[in-house]
């Protein structure tokens, strides 16, 4: 199994718009996205908190003139293979 980050792209200015998901890089384990999340919040200056699930997730929100929106990464276990790329 691998740990991915994901990173979900919820739009405030268009709430009908469905989520933007996407998983940029795929980790060995835990540790290594929780290392990545940690960078990221120090880096972009995000908030941190947990899901109904306990998961730790940490939020940005990003304010573009014509378009505002929350960004989210999270680190997800999944099914992905070791040996796979």
């Amino acid at each position: 199994m691998k740990i991915a980050l994901v990173v979900t792209i919820i739009s405030l200015s268009n709430p009908e718009k469905i989520p933007d998901i996407t998983i940029p890089v795929y980790y060995n384990n835990a540790k290594e996205c929780n290392s990545q999340l940690d960078f990221l919040k120090d880096t972009v200056n995000a908030e941190e908190f947990l899901d109904g699930e306990k998961n730790r997730m940490i939020r940005m929100k990003n304010r573009e003139y014509h378009h505002q929106s929350y960004i989210f990464w999270s680190c997800v276990q999944t099914e992905k293979k070791l040996d796979s790329n």
